[in-house]
């Protein structure tokens, strides 16, 4: 495995990490029942977002920090120079710029037409800069453009409002849906998917410019794989996956050539050549929604 440490955020098992994928041991600073949704980091901090709250390591020091009422759920978190975005569900998008001491709730809502099949939650956060991207399930992509003051939709031309994933090939913006991997340049294409499945959940961008995406039959699914592709997000090919995961992929990190993806109903499996083959982790664990290497 690569220098950066791996991380697992269970929904009821609280988090675990290791420096070497054969060795898990839980973070004893995180109750070993916590509900765990997203995980992100930046320099010496890492998050991770419960019920109610975020639990922030900085350094080598936890916290507990509560968000702004008990019943928010973040399951998309970025962090970048101590600004800590968090996506929630029921829908919300909030800002803290002290790394999570404080919070402010930023507006973003849904068109008042917008189809509702469940509660709506923002899965997916992409800052560059001033610049916020934020994909919903269910209502589409939203862009900002003075770090979330101000939102618009940009879902003309995508195959699905259920946005589960964001992630950049380049100068593309791409996001993972049930019906696909859409790619935005402009304007919205669908790409070309060679896999079994369609229904996509995980986009993770590697340092080389190739793209993985955890994709499986449904949510949570019984079957579940990764795909990739290496011409910007224009079209996807399997990964040599050992056998099929018995759920979706729902959640990918790569860092230093190495990668570990991680199916809803628990199962890991790693790569160490950019995701292009993978193994399976012989640690399981109940259900998994997010992995990070930090």
């Amino acid at each position: 495995m690569g220098s950066a440490r791996a991380w697992v955020s269970t929904v009821g098992a609280g988090l675990w990490y290791a420096d070497d994928l054969d060795r898990w041991q839980r973070e004893p600073a995180v109750a070993d029942t916590a509900r765990l949704f997203a995980l992100a980091a930046d320099g010496h901090l890492l998050v991770a977002g419960g019920e109610g709250c975020i639990y922030r390591r900085d350094g080598m020091r936890w916290t507990t920090l509560p968000l702004p009422s008990p019943e928010l759920q973040p399951w998309s978190l970025t962090v970048s120079a101590g600004t800590v975005l968090a996506g929630c569900r029921p829908l919300a998008l909030l800002r803290s710029d002290d790394a999570g001491e404080h919070w402010r709730a930023l507006e973003l809502t849904l068109p008042p037409d917008t189809a509702q099949p469940h509660t709506p939650r923002v899965t997916s956060i992409l800052g560059e800069g001033e610049t916020i991207w934020c994909g919903v399930e269910v209502g589409g992509v939203f862009r900002s453009d003075d770090g979330g003051k101000h939102w618009s939709a940009v879902n003309e031309g995508l195959p699905s409002l259920d946005i589960h994933g964001l992630a950049r090939a380049g100068d593309a913006l791409l996001a993972a849906t049930p019906r696909g991997i859409a790619r935005y340049d402009g304007a919205w294409s669908t790409a070309a998917l060679h896999a079994p499945w369609r229904y996509c959940r995980a986009l993770t961008s590697m340092a080389g410019g190739d793209v993985l995406c955890g994709l499986g039959d449904g949510p949570p699914g019984t079957r579940g794989g990764v795909v990739l592709s290496e011409d910007g997000g224009l079209s996807w090919h399997s990964a040599r996956f050992p056998g099929t995961a018995a759920s979706t992929v729902w959640s990918i990190a790569a860092a230093d050539g190495v990668a570990l993806a991680a199916a809803i109903g628990g199962e890991l499996f790693s790569s160490e050549d950019d995701g292009r083959t993978w193994s399976r982790v012989t640690r399981t664990f109940q259900e998994v929604r997010a992995v990070l290497f930090h």
